[in-house]
């Protein structure tokens, strides 16, 4: 079975991602390390624009990791979760889980 998603952040002049795909679920501590890669992979700016966002995104793979994780085949669809910043259109980064399992 293969297990994959991504971190990703966007913006009108932005779109990097960190992606998984893996024999394995993705563990919560790997999860962390990925989306703070992706966040160092931005420019201090877009980081700054972000910061919140980030924040978000992580405390909720937390909460994900505390409920047991996220299985794309029990729930039945994919985990396309966006954390917008505040008062703009485009800026956000998101959390996407397409297959597998993830976050336990």
């Amino acid at each position: 079975m293969s297990h994959r998603g991504r971190f990703q952040a966007q913006g009108k002049k932005l779109e990097e991602s960190e992606p998984w795909e893996q024999g394995t679920p993705l563990i919560l501590k790997d999860g962390q390390t990925l989306l703070k890669t992706l966040e160092s992979k931005l420019k201090p700016k877009d980081r700054r624009i972000r910061k919140e966002s980030f924040i978000d995104c992580m405390k909720t793979i937390v909460r994900i990791q505390k409920n047991g994780g996220y299985n794309v085949t029990h729930a039945g669809k994919p985990l396309l979760k966006s954390f917008p910043v505040d008062d703009t259109e485009h800026e956000r980064v998101d959390l996407e889980i397409h297959a597998g399992i993830a976050l336990i």
